[in-house]
């Protein structure tokens, strides 16, 4: 009988070759950027998103390192085509139009994040207490269901034909608009979060935190909300665009704020430039697009982080942790073999 030696310890669960997936604090970090690097729209996405942010960011603290000119100040060229000089054109008022589209870029941007992040906060909170406490015959379920028949009743109105009306109510301006969009914004999450919460709460170790004495906030916000963030996240992430169109479309209509003035918008442009816009269609070209390309942004941004955070979605970008199977048994020297001996010749 040969006699082999013992075998050796289990190769490790993680691979250290080079390009090989990592764990530990950083890992979400490489499987982002794997997944960024294997979707090239959504590496786009991110990119333009970024480059627009600190675009935003350097426009609001100083102009000049960006902006030619200021939102009314006068350059000397009547409707002159785009060129070197003046990108995007300039209007029949002399205003360079590359110019008033950058300064614009901070106000949607902001309003876009503001409105969004808001709703999130107010809808999210009432979905929470609507769906968590959503008990029959208890004060929490009678509670659950004002709440879902008070969100019923906004979300049987066009949002965008309710905000229009709303601001017309409350009187042009901006801040009227921001406050029309947010009437008609928070039901949204309301159903949202409150359908994530239900699929939650009814799980197994949530049962077993309320055995082991956990307090039911304690539940709601360690156990349940850590678990519904990632559509919650990729939800916020889509709806920034929406809030850009949706309040591009209401400066256009409602007109909330005035252009030309010292607070560019783009739809406040759109809308001011459209009688001309088989003469010179720069001028309404540009800050259409500028609205576009936001939108498409945020739009391939989100399927990013949607593939980042839903692990069905991620196992099919990201290559799990390859094993090294374990090497054959070494024979001891001299070991008698047991391998057939072919019989001689005669």
């Amino acid at each position: 009988m040969a006699f082999t030696a013992p075998p050796p310890p289990a190769a490790p669960l993680i691979d250290h070759r080079p390009g090989a997936r990592r764990s530990g604090p950083l890992e979400p970090l490489w499987t982002f950027g794997r997944v960024l690097v294997t979707n090239p729209l959504s590496f786009a996405g991110f990119v333009v998103v970024l480059l627009m942010a600190g675009a935003a960011v350097t426009v609001q603290l100083d102009p000049r390192l960006l902006v030619p000119y200021g939102p009314t100040q006068f350059t000397g060229a009547y409707h002159q085509a785009p060129s070197l000089a003046h990108p995007f054109g300039t209007d029949e008022l002399g205003f360079d139009t590359y110019s008033n589209v950058l300064l614009a870029l901070p106000t949607d941007l902001g309003i876009g994040f503001a409105i969004a992040g808001v709703a999130l906060l107010v809808g999210g909170t009432l979905g929470l207490i609507a769906g968590f406490w959503d008990r029959p015959r208890t004060v929490g379920g009678a509670v659950s269901v004002s709440l879902l028949r008070l969100t019923d009743i906004f979300l049987s109105f066009p949002s965008l034909v309710l905000a229009l009306a709303i601001t017309e109510s409350l009187g042009r301006g901006v801040d009227q608009a921001i406050l029309a969009i947010l009437a008609t914004w928070w039901p949204y999450y309301v159903r949202l979060v409150r359908g994530e919460v239900l699929a939650v709460k009814h799980q197994p170790y949530i049962t077993a935190a309320r055995a082991a004495g956990v307090g039911e906030v304690r539940i709601l916000f360690r156990h349940v909300l850590r678990n519904i963030l990632d559509p919650i996240i990729v939800y916020f992430t889509l709806d920034v665009g929406t809030v850009l169109v949706t309040f591009s479309t209401i400066a256009f209509v409602a007109k909330p704020i005035v252009y030309p003035g010292s607070t560019p918008e783009w739809g406040s442009m759109i809308y001011f430039y459209q009688d001309y816009a088989s003469l010179y269609p720069w001028l309404i070209l540009f800050p259409g697009l500028a609205v576009f390309v936001a939108v498409f942004a945020f739009s391939l941004l989100g399927d990013g982080l949607r593939d980042v955070l839903d692990p069905r979605s991620r196992r099919a970008f990201v290559r799990a942790p390859t094993v090294a199977p374990p090497p054959p048994p070494v024979p001891f020297a001299g070991a008698p073999s047991l391998e057939p001996t072919p019989p001689e010749a005669t």
